[in-house]
């Protein structure tokens, strides 16, 4: 089955919030095996809104709509429909019943304004909404009619933007339908392997002539400042087979670049170095400048950090770095704040300091000012020490001020994750 994700509203168009409704369908969608073919994002304009219905159901055996769906004047997604389908609306009396239950409940009246909600399309199926007032609505295209020329049926879902609405419907109403009209179709598995320390010109040579281990599926390389991702995909008859040929390409792929694989999927470098810092019954504290928190706020991100993480300082100034981690004034005048001998000494103070079983620490020139150039923008030392002494690396990573603090601290973690695990 393929899938067309609309979202309809000014509000994501101007970029005054996120489309996260989208992300998360499309990820829920995939876990089906179903394909994603087109994300649409378009404002409350009337004819926009229909030229895009015509648009994606031309694209896509199924059309996903978020958005729209509210009582003013702005919301247009249902007379967009009406106009689309030729349909008229006309009273769904068990949605007014709804709606006035929803009221009663909150100790309000429902008005005028709040009851058209429940006039719905008449050629509509109707996805009781528990969590809000507005209703969703299926609607099926037979193939071959005057709104769906093609030899297929074809479905449109329309659904409310507020995303635990948006969930509550496509979790109990729209999946699992949607599941059982797909049961015999193909399906498109995925995996996605993760990989640092390895550029990603240097793993896709590593990794050879990938007409050799893809079986004529498809493998794509995703660079980020973690590191590559290596998305395999595969289009079966059923999910059973799909899986299987993921496995064989997954097993080719670690024979040749596993020693730079280092989860899949889901996984997350702070919540590998927290499962890892558990396992071993090691404590951990930082001492951060140039990132401002940023590796304490990772290394905390994961539930039951308070096993493994003691704390940490932010360590801007360099009286700061003598007062709260130990830095040695002459390491500082000789050395400045940014350099080797400075790094190992935050990170072998810090770990003093709080008595952890490891310390770590980063120091660097974000930018966008700062740099010399002995020591430009970009400029990174990020440093570990544990009970067997203190090590330092360097790192160059020319991006803007974000990047580069993203950077330093995947370095960080990288460098965490691979002194406790040995790799």
């Amino acid at each position: 089955m393929t899938i067309a994700l609309l979202t309809i509203g000014d509000e994501i168009c101007i970029g005054q919030i996120v489309n996260t409704n989208a992300a998360w369908m499309a990820e829920m969608c995939s876990l089906e095996g179903w394909r994603v073919v087109a994300h649409s994002v378009v404002g409350d304009e009337l004819s926009q809104i229909i030229d895009e219905f015509k648009r994606l159901l031309g694209l896509a055996d199924t059309v996903l709509i978020t958005g729209g769906l509210g009582p003013t004047h702005d919301d247009r997604t249902k007379t967009a429909l009406l106009e689309f389908l030729e349909d008229k609306a006309v009273l769904h009396e068990p949605t007014l019943q709804h709606l006035k239950a929803l009221f009663r409940r909150l100790g309000r009246d429902i008005t005028e304004r709040n009851a058209t909600q429940a006039m719905l399309p008449s050629t509509c199926e109707v996805l009781q909404n528990d969590k809000g007032t507005a209703a969703g609505m299926w609607f099926t295209l037979k193939a071959q009619s005057k709104h769906n020329p093609s030899k297929r049926d074809k479905i449109m879902v329309s659904m409310p933007g507020v995303p635990y609405e948006m969930k509550h419907l496509m979790r109990d109403r729209v999946i699992p339908r949607l599941r059982d009209l797909s049961a015999n179709d193909p399906v498109m598995r995925y995996t996605t392997l993760l990989t640092t320390g390895i550029a990603e010109s240097t793993l896709a040579d590593l990794i050879g002539d990938v007409d050799m281990i893809l079986e004529g599926q498809e493998l794509a390389f995703l660079p980020s400042s973690g590191g590559v991702k290596l998305r395999i995909s595969v289009t079966a008859e059923n999910r059973a087979k799909a899986d299987e040929i993921v496995a064989r390409i997954e097993e080719r792929i670690r024979a040749r670049a596993g020693r730079y694989v280092y989860g899949k999927d889901g996984d997350t470098y702070d919540a590998l170095v927290g499962q890892l810092l558990t396992e071993h019954g090691l404590t951990i504290a930082v001492a951060e400048s140039c990132t401002g928190g940023l590796l304490g706020a990772a290394l905390t991100a994961s539930r039951g950090a308070s096993a493994y993480f003691l704390g940490g300082v932010q360590c801007y100034s360099n009286e700061a770095k003598m007062q709260f981690a130990g830095v040695k004034s002459g390491t500082l005048r000789q050395h400045g704040a940014v350099s080797e001998e400075t790094a190992l000494e935050l990170a072998s103070g810090i770990r003093e300091r709080f008595q952890a079983s490891i310390g770590v620490s980063i120091t660097g020139i974000a930018g966008p000012d700062g740099g010399t150039p002995e020591k430009p923008v970009g400029t990174i030392w990020v440093a570990f020490a544990d009970k067997n002494g203190a090590e330092a690396h360097k790192y160059n990573v020319p991006g803007d001020r974000t990047v580069n603090r993203e950077r330093a601290v995947a370095a960080a973690l990288q460098l965490i994750f691979k002194k406790v695990s040995g790799v």
